[in-house]
């Protein structure tokens, strides 16, 4: 989902329509699960290095 799409979906659950709300939720949940992965990913792969190294 774009930026442009869940700002949209934000205006519209702040202007009360509940199922904007609902998957603004939900894109949200979707966006810090995939960043999370990415992070871990990234740590995972740090000490993967740091223990070729020692």
């Amino acid at each position: 989902m774009t930026d442009n799409k869940i700002t949209e979906l934000l205006a519209r659950a702040a202007s009360g329509d509940p199922e904007a709300a609902a998957a603004f939720m939900r894109a949200r949940a979707l966006r810090l699960h995939a960043a999370e992965l990415v992070s871990a990913s990234g740590r995972t792969a740090a000490l993967r290095m740091l223990r070729r190294a020692s």
